[in-house]
């Protein structure tokens, strides 16, 4: 009886390799008879599920005419048609190495090796730099020593942007106008874009674009550029929000004085002395409006590093950047003399508290 079982379920395995559901169930722990015909069970149940036969689970599969095989268990009479059986293909043996075989696949990798090689390597960025025809203008002059920037420099520099760097033609425009640096650059003929670049070398034609000299790559109309500078002392580059020149707030006229003392210690700096900074924003008129006035105390460890902070914190002062008129978070007051964003220590315990 188990020889008998055994047979067939090497024919049922012949069977299920067209199914994967069915190897799925049947191929999950064999170990004995009685296990293959509780898979076998199984696999007639997935049958059911898998191709709606019309036969329950308690029932057999559909008998061909044809000659079969099949067992039962618990009286179930498990059937397949022996039309349904193919011939499981064996696995074929790897094709042995000759030296042909071998000298083409060499010749394979030495022609995949000649590709990558053929592959243009990236060039170096072009870079904008100072040249004779480089002029500083006023007022700009006072805070940036910007470059003009020739249309067959600009052109260089946006193709490689373009090619090597994904930038989309669309993209390269002026940050403030948004439109194009100079009227169809992308677009123009080489020799048209030389003879362009030699009247505006010559001063024949204007240079229309420049770079402010800490920006790296991008550039601004020079007219939209002198607007955004016009008489101010300080500048902010509208992409990369660099600063040109000194930046000033709108801080309200005070006062800020320092004293030491070697007897109060911030947490954590029991070896040395205290820096208290005293702040006092008298309350005032501004544009006819009145504003409400404050006064602050802060600390600083008395060493090399509190020093340098409070080297930092004055200049921050001079320059009204420390305090500035607004709403209180604390009490909800329009119109006082709040911090502009610069942390202190107003606590000797503890982190920075207002």
């Amino acid at each position: 009886m188990h020889s008998e079982f055994s047979e067939e379920v090497l024919k049922v395995a012949e069977i299920a390799q067209t199914d994967p559901a069915i190897v799925h169930v049947l191929f999950q722990g064999l170990k004995s008879e009685t296990k293959v015909l509780d898979y076998l069970f199984a696999v007639n149940v997935e049958y059911q599920d898998n191709y709606g036969d019309p036969y329950g689970a308690t029932s057999s599969f559909p008998v061909s005419t044809g000659p079969s095989f099949g067992g039962s268990f618990g009286g179930i009479q498990l059937g397949f048609p022996a039309a349904a059986v193919s011939k499981v293909p064996e696995p074929s043996a790897p094709a042995p190495v000759t030296a042909a075989s071998k000298a083409s696949s060499m010749e394979e990798e030495k022609s995949k090796s000649k590709e990558e090689d053929s592959k243009e390597p990236k060039p170096k960025k072009p870079e904008i730099s100072a040249k004779p025809y480089t002029k500083l203008t006023t007022p700009a002059a006072k805070i940036t020593s910007w470059i003009e920037v020739p249309i067959k420099e600009l052109r260089e520099f946006c193709d490689y942007e373009i090619k090597y760097e994904n930038i989309k033609p669309d993209d390269i425009i002026c940050p403030i106008c948004r439109m194009d640096y100079y009227d169809d650059m992308l677009t123009l003929a080489p020799e048209k874009i030389e003879e362009l670049n030699n009247l505006m070398i010559s001063g024949k034609k204007k240079i229309g674009v420049v770079l402010f000299s800490r920006c790296k790559n991008h550039f601004y109309h020079k007219d939209c550029a002198e607007n955004l500078v016009k008489n101010k002392k300080c500048v902010k580059c509208a992409v990369c929000s660099g600063i040109y020149g000194i930046f000033e707030g709108d801080m309200p006229k005070g006062t800020m004085n320092v004293q030491t003392s070697k007897s109060m210690h911030c947490s954590g700096y029991s070896n040395c002395g205290t820096i208290i900074i005293n702040y006092s924003i008298p309350g005032s008129m501004r544009k006819n409006v009145r504003y409400y006035g404050t006064s602050r105390t802060a600390y600083l460890p008395d060493n090399k590093e509190g020093r340098e902070v409070l080297a930092l914190l004055r200049k921050a002062f001079d320059r009204k950047l420390t305090f500035t008129v607004g709403t209180s978070v604390t009490t909800g007051q329009p119109n006082a003399v709040v911090w502009s964003g610069i942390h202190h220590k107003t606590s000797l315990e503890g982190g920075t508290s207002c």
